[in-house]
């Protein structure tokens, strides 16, 4: 398969349902998070790259009480935080499971 080619990638997916998605996005947390867990196998490294997804798992939008007002794009950066935070919680459980913390 020529990567060069666009005739040889599989059509893009245009429309599909919210199990659909959530379930796509599901198998990219498993893959994602599984291969974190594999390519950090030093617990210094597995506690520094945890380290920083945790300071990616939340919002500063400068307001004393984050969300309260709704500020334009804050709900694709509280998305964005929460990947984030699933994943991180996510390599935190692989990382247990296999004795290494």
């Amino acid at each position: 398969m020529n990567n060069d080619n666009a005739a040889d990638r599989p059509n893009p997916v245009t429309q599909m349902n919210e199990e659909e998605v959530e379930g796509r996005l599901s198998a990219h947390r498993y893959i994602l998070s599984h291969l974190l867990a594999k390519l950090s196998p030093e617990p210094g490294q597995q506690k520094g790259l945890i380290d920083w997804l945790d300071e990616r798992a939340s919002v500063n939008d400068g307001e004393e009480d984050p969300g309260a007002v709704i500020v334009q794009g804050y709900a694709e950066q509280q998305a964005r935080a929460d990947e984030f935070r699933i994943i991180a919680e996510d390599l935190r459980r692989l990382t247990t499971q296999n004795g290494q913390k």
